[in-house]
């Protein structure tokens, strides 16, 4: 009998996660990640762009351009103007963006390429965002 009640508890989980606004399914997170706009515990997971430079911004849409996570006219043309500010190519925080580290402030760095594909998609988007908003 107690089998049964913890088959029955595990079913339950998922069933009442998803009952919550915020907890839909994500892949790769059985059920815990946040739905609609990456919320919950996947959002959480994503840093903040805050004390990202407008070079190292550059860099990492350059390389969500070139991995193929973000494409679109309005992406090559934001990245295209936000690369022709002085000074922008040139810095070494552009170089660790292209290679997929986003600098989150001081010394901290955080790498894409190990996140799974929808996480990547929402970083990538929130530095489109970002890279609009530094033009």
């Amino acid at each position: 009998m107690s089998g049964a009640l913890a088959g029955f508890a595990l079913l339950a989980v998922p069933a009442v996660a998803q009952s919550i606004p915020g907890m839909g399914s994500v892949p790769g997170l059985g059920g815990l990640g946040g739905g609609g706009g990456m919320g919950g515990i996947a959002g959480s997971m994503l840093p903040s762009l805050a004390s990202s430079s407008t070079g190292n911004i550059a860099g990492v849409l350059s390389y969500c351009v070139q991995n193929n996570v973000l494409n679109g006219g309005n992406t090559s043309s934001v990245l295209e103007s936000l690369t022709t500010k002085e000074g922008v190519t040139s810095s070494g925080d552009y170089a660790a963006g292209q290679q997929g580290q986003l600098q989150t402030g001081g010394s901290n760095s955080f790498s894409l390429s190990s996140l799974a594909a929808p996480l990547k998609q929402k970083l990538c988007s929130m530095v489109l965002s970002r890279a609009q908003s530094l033009l």
